[in-house]
């Protein structure tokens, strides 16, 4: 019953009485089990700091339920938790800001964190580079102190400032050059020791990187980074549409397949060095070309002729006007009319041509679209088969009588029969089939739905299978009296 219990602990349809009846119990797991909820109401979140449990109110309070005043005064870490449960009010920021543990300091700088202006400002003079590093990349710090920070000592602050989205084009080129003037004295490697490292080269490194993955540093500065062993890099600036043509020329012929793919998807490539990149050796350049928004129609489908593509919307056919929107759907090559198929708005002749299109690749992708009605669900299907159960399922409006269809033919896969027990329009019998799967999770994901009938709940929660007793318990068409009886083995 242990399970049961932890799964009604789970269950959103959990009513208040009960739910202060799980809370009392004292058993951890089943109390951490409501505290997780996306929503909680103040009177169960009271219930829960009542306990006084540490761990658990640090989660509530950085979590964000608990308002500042109802915040325990005697509760470890009050402070910091605020602050990052977004419930602080300015007067706690500053005295996060000003915590002896750098550690809390440096957590309040977090560019994650809603922190002021003012504050960010503070931290930024801070004696510990750590701290100063988190203040000097948050993109709320005062611009104005960016060429100081640019200028400080530890190379750990001149790479936040790298990194910081309003860095000055002309900041981030000196930082680019050769990681600033003056030379640092100290780097990431030196806060770990008493006395400063000998050679703070590969600090300087990752300043020049980061200055070199920022958006805003002119192109020009790039080229001794072409070639850079940190590919990582280079693939972010090979995204930019600024770079000069010989740059591209030689990004394009980069050892690294990842460099060469971001070119090919970059729209600023030449059209002469984007078909030469259609025969490169490594496929996922040559499928990156059709991510490309300016790639010629040909050469997509070309590209389209001989890959293999995800099912994913094309840039090219996204823009394409309608004329060679109907071109591509008259395409010989069944991938083409697939991209068509994947495109965001489609004229309603057009979505009827390629319903009734006999190639799978092309149902799979069609089946998907909102706008199909359940007849045209319901053809695909009996035009498919199997071949078109996932994105069929996937539909919102696929009617229960299709589910229970593909529930019975023996074809149908684990991953969709998983789709169909989850389904909201999944009927009682359709759901009693899915219990009787092999797989665990199809089971499972049957047992929770609320359209099963209470008296298989009973029998599930009375069961043997602990796990599918848990499942029934979380179900919230679960009746209170079932519910009740459950809660009584909370000890």
């Amino acid at each position: 019953m242990r399970d049961a219990l932890l799964g009604l602990a789970e269950n959103p349809a959990l009513s208040g009485d009960l739910f202060a009846r799980l809370v009392a119990c004292g058993d951890e797991d089943v109390l951490y089990a409501p505290a997780t909820r996306e929503r909680l109401t103040p009177s169960q979140v009271d219930a829960l700091l009542a306990l006084g449990d540490t761990p658990l109110t640090r989660h509530l309070v950085r979590s964000g339920p608990v308002p500042w005043p109802d915040v325990p005064e005697d509760h470890p870490g009050r402070t910091l938790d605020a602050v990052l449960g977004g419930v602080a009010p300015g007067a706690v920021w500053w005295e996060a800001a000003r915590d002896p543990d750098p550690e809390t300091r440096q957590e309040v700088g977090c560019e994650d964190l809603d922190a002021p202006a003012d504050v960010i400002a503070t931290l930024a003079h801070d004696p510990d580079p750590r701290v100063v590093a988190s203040a000097a990349g948050n993109p709320r710090l005062p611009p104005v102190l960016l060429p100081r920070l640019a200028r400080h000592p530890s190379t750990v602050v001149r790479e936040a400032v790298a990194g910081n989205e309003n860095a000055p084009a002309a900041l981030l080129s000196a930082l680019l050059a050769d990681g600033g003037h003056p030379a640092p004295t100290r780097c990431g490697a030196c806060h770990r020791r008493e006395a400063a490292c000998p050679d703070h080269a590969p600090g300087v490194r990752r300043v020049r990187l980061a200055a070199a993955g920022h958006p805003a540093v002119p192109p020009a500065g790039l080229a001794a980074f072409l070639d850079a062993p940190e590919v990582w890099t280079v693939t972010t600036f090979a995204a930019r549409t600024d770079l000069p043509t010989e740059f591209l020329d030689r990004l394009a012929a980069h050892p690294t397949a990842d460099v060469r793919a971001v070119i090919a998807a970059n729209s600023a490539v030449p059209e002469a060095l984007l078909r030469t990149l259609a025969s490169d050796p490594a496929p996922e350049v040559r499928r990156a070309i059709t991510e490309n928004p300016a790639v010629p129609l040909d050469l997509l489908v070309t590209v389209a002729t001989h890959e293999r593509l995800p099912g994913e919307p094309a840039p090219r056919v996204e823009s394409a006007t309608e004329l060679e929107l109907r071109t591509l759907a008259s395409s010989r090559v069944a991938q083409v009319r697939a991209l068509v198929a994947d495109r965001t708005q489609l004229p309603g002749d057009l979505v009827e041509r390629l319903v009734a299109d006999p190639d799978p690749g092309v149902a799979r992708r069609i089946a998907a679209r909102p706008e199909l009605a359940p007849d045209q669900l319901a053809e695909l299907v009996d035009r498919h088969g199997p071949h078109v159960f996932s994105s069929v399922v996937a539909h919102p409006d696929c009617p229960a009588a299709l589910l229970h269809r593909m529930v019975t033919n023996p074809a149908t896969g684990r991953r969709v029969r998983r789709q169909i027990a989850r389904h909201p329009a999944a009927r009682p019998e359709t759901l009693l089939l899915c219990l009787a799967a092999e797989d665990p999770d199809v089971r499972r994901y049957a047992a929770a739905h609320p359209a099963l009938p209470v008296p298989v709940l009973e029998s599930l929660i009375a069961g043997p299978d602990e796990t599918l007793a848990g499942a029934a318990a979380e179900n919230p068409g679960l009746p209170t009296p079932l519910m009740e009886r459950i809660a009584t083995h909370a000890r």
